[in-house]
């Protein structure tokens, strides 16, 4: 990394959502196009991407992309890269934008999401993520006083044709494998069929120095009450959740993940959205009406603010019914509590109420 000087001057510490990792993606605000915008921090993607309306403010479009997420192939238009500023400084940036539809994660995040902050940005610094003091600094990894950054990690691209960063090894302790860092995957973190079934599986005998459900270890180190899923994709993969049980330091130049345990289980989930608070009930087996392994995605959100009190739509792949829970809390940043569930056909009509369990929490 370059010097702090005229030409590299490093943005300032900034403030990052203080759910972030508690039930809720990692969020800052940038200044783009004259205005701050709430952008996701995400490891996990290679460009930075705006949301359509933000893409409408700049100009045509300068070619389009092959965009893969998740096993799902699409093409996506492609903008001049803005200048994006954070607290005055602007950051290093690619050239290009991609446009996508961030409805869908402005509803989990609980808040209108205008922009994902990609690789193309994040690979020119050292990234620091304090989630115990909710801030997010950029640091000279050359002058830099390391010694309380915590154990290192080498990172390197996830494979011969993704760049993105990754570590060689899993969350339920084997070596080897390689595991996509991904600060804008929501949970601790996923496993490939064949590790999440060893992982699972609590008739065979243990592999040494491996964990078993729901306890993981990462290089050598105990987590207990770890919620891994399971997915069909091509690596393993690390989340936001895991994460923010650490002091974490991205140095991406120097291509090493530094990690100091501030927590010994997870954080609790506190404040964040209604739809994230669900899906850690999903993510537990503890939402009524689904299996922890089925998708699905919120269609819509109802909210009354003055109550505290949230309704939320989700449907489920390969049904037309529509599943409704009611959420609610006694003050604004407090836990959320499930206290109605029910389905319904695509017309609303009543198909079945679900038991609710007193104590729902994450």
């Amino acid at each position: 990394m370059q010097e702090d000087s005229a030409e590299f001057k490093l943005p300032p510490e900034t403030p990052i959502n203080p759910d972030a990792g508690r039930g809720n993606l990692l969020v800052i605000n940038l200044q783009v196009a004259g205005k701050e915008r709430p952008f996701v921090v995400d490891t996990g993607a290679g460009i930075t991407c705006v949301a359509k309306s933000l893409a409408a403010k700049l100009g045509r479009p300068v070619g389009t992309v092959t965009y893969h997420q998740w096993g799902v192939v699409s093409t996506k238009k492609l903008y001049a890269m803005p200048a994006m500023y954070l607290g005055g400084t602007r950051l290093r940036s690619g050239t290009r934008v991609m446009a996508m539809d961030l409805d869908f994660i402005s509803i989990v995040g609980g808040q209108p999401i205008e922009g994902i902050v990609g690789m193309d940005v994040l690979d020119n610094y050292c990234v620091q993520v304090d989630f115990a003091a909710n801030k997010l600094r950029f640091l000279n990894d050359s002058l830099a006083d390391k010694s309380a950054w915590g154990r290192a990690v080498p990172m390197m691209q996830l494979n011969d044709s993704d760049w993105r960063p990754a570590v060689a090894g899993n969350l339920f302790g084997e070596e080897g494998p390689h595991s996509l860092i991904d600060s804008g995957y929501l949970g601790a973190g996923w496993l490939m069929p064949e590790h999440f079934a060893q992982w699972t599986n609590q008739a065979a005998a243990q592999a040494p120095d491996t964990a078993r459900s729901p306890d993981g270890g990462f290089f050598g180190e105990a987590y207990p009450d770890l919620v891994l899923n399971r997915a069909d994709v091509e690596s393993d993969g690390i989340g936001v959740d895991f994460l923010a049980r650490h002091l974490v330091t991205l140095d991406f130049p120097k291509q090493t993940l530094y990690l100091k345990r501030t927590s010994i289980g997870p954080l609790p989930n506190v404040g964040g959205s209604a739809v994230a608070f669900l899906k850690s009930l999903k993510d537990r087996g503890g939402l009524p009406g689904w299996f922890k392994d089925e998708h699905g995605t919120a269609k819509g959100v109802t909210q009354d603010k003055a109550a505290n009190t949230v309704e939320v739509k989700a449907g489920k792949q390969g049904e037309s019914a529509i599943y409704h829970y009611k959420v609610t809390r006694a003050s604004a940043d407090g836990p959320w509590h499930l206290v109605k569930a029910w389905r319904t056909d695509a017309k609303g009509r009543m198909l079945e109420k679900f038991p609710v369990l007193k104590e729902s929490r994450p």
